[in-house]
């Protein structure tokens, strides 16, 4: 499919009316808005489902538990799609009389989709509530709502709903399913282990425990053997000195678990992440044998080997928390100058 594209009856007749009825018979929560810079009111949402704006993990299992009817819609767009995608958002919107739309972006990713299927009966285009999208090299579209129409836009490309007429006594509903390419094998591994131990449940700093790990790994990958990204994609399950919820309980056999399907090496390393007093004992040069306090089992001895390892995890770690600033030996080694 040539993306950005607009396409009317985009699903068969049957499909389009279960899934109008379903989605219109849901109930909306006020209060969502399209971007938290500029919107100073918001609109109505439904979203069922685990909903962050650049969320990594593979959400289309989680349709199961909100009706076929979903499911088999995501089967056709991926269809569409024409590629191997994974879901990573899900929800409606709708706007009545009053209630305006913003220009965002709902990803910052190149290659990210966007799938907007207008839900309605009717439509008068004296009602307004167009779709808009803007490009700088194709210029601006415009789309109606049209019952069974769909708009397919990238995901980074600038989008608002226009705000509907007076005379519009209806509202302008919309469902969005939101999806990115499939990832390299050790990606959706670890992501999907992340899912199914209940990572998007932990909160982080910026969005959940299992974004920011997926996005660990994702700095680490080209830069350190798979062991060492794996860890960096494991290093807080166990919690830390500084994030202090447990997603796993590192008893042996827990431990052992994670060995099993990560690599002892992957495994050692995230469990000496968590009981270290870090940053702080990683920020120093390393010089053949390094003493590193353990917060909770005395004093142990770790190679220059693993703590260059351990160093390169915690300056990934705190990059993606834009927080290398004060610790400058992580720096230096993130930046390639050690």
């Amino acid at each position: 499919m040539k993306i950005p594209a607009g396409i009317d009856d985009f699903l068969s007749q049957g499909l389009y009316v279960r899934l109008r009825d379903r989605v219109l018979s849901e109930p909306m929560r006020y209060g969502s808005k399209s971007n938290r810079q500029t919107d100073p009111y918001g609109h109505l949402k439904w979203s069922p489902i685990h909903d962050a704006s650049e969320n990594l993990a593979d959400l289309s299992g989680k349709l199961n538990s909100v009706g076929q009817v979903f499911v088999d819609t995501w089967d056709i767009i991926k269809g569409k799609l024409g590629g191997d995608y994974k879901l990573v958002r899900f929800y409606s919107n709708s706007y009545g009389y009053g209630m305006d739309g913003y220009f965002h972006t709902d990803s910052h990713v190149e290659g990210d989709v966007t799938v907007i299927i207008f839900i309605c009966d009717e439509w008068d285009p004296d009602w307004a509530g167009e779709l808009v999208a803007m490009d700088a090299k194709i210029g601006s579209i415009y789309a109606l709502p049209v019952p069974n129409r769909a708009v397919v836009i990238p995901s980074n490309m600038l989008h608002a709903a226009r705000a509907v007429s007076r005379k519009c006594r209806k509202l302008r509903t919309t469902l969005m399913y939101k999806a990115r390419r499939t990832r390299t094998p050790s990606f959706e591994k670890l992501s999907d282990w992340l899912v199914k131990h209940g990572a998007l449940d932990f909160e982080h700093q910026h969005g959940s425990l299992h974004d920011h790990l997926c996005r660990v790994y994702q700095l680490l990958e080209p830069r350190a053997e798979l062991s060492t990204a794996f860890a960096g994609g494991l290093h807080s399950i166990y919690g830390t000195n500084a994030y202090q919820r447990q997603l796993i309980d590192p008893n042996d056999v827990k431990r052992g678990m994670v060995a099993d399907v990560f690599g002892k090496d992957a495994e050692d390393l995230a469990y000496f992440f968590s009981i270290i007093d870090r940053p702080k004992c990683l920020d120093h040069e390393v010089n053949y044998v390094v003493e590193v306090a353990l917060r909770r089992e005395g004093f142990t001895l770790i190679g220059p080997a693993a703590l260059k390892k351990l160093q390169l995890i915690e300056a990934a770690n705190l990059a993606d928390q834009d927080a290398l600033g004060k610790w400058p030996i992580l720096k230096e080694i993130w930046h390639g100058k050690k």
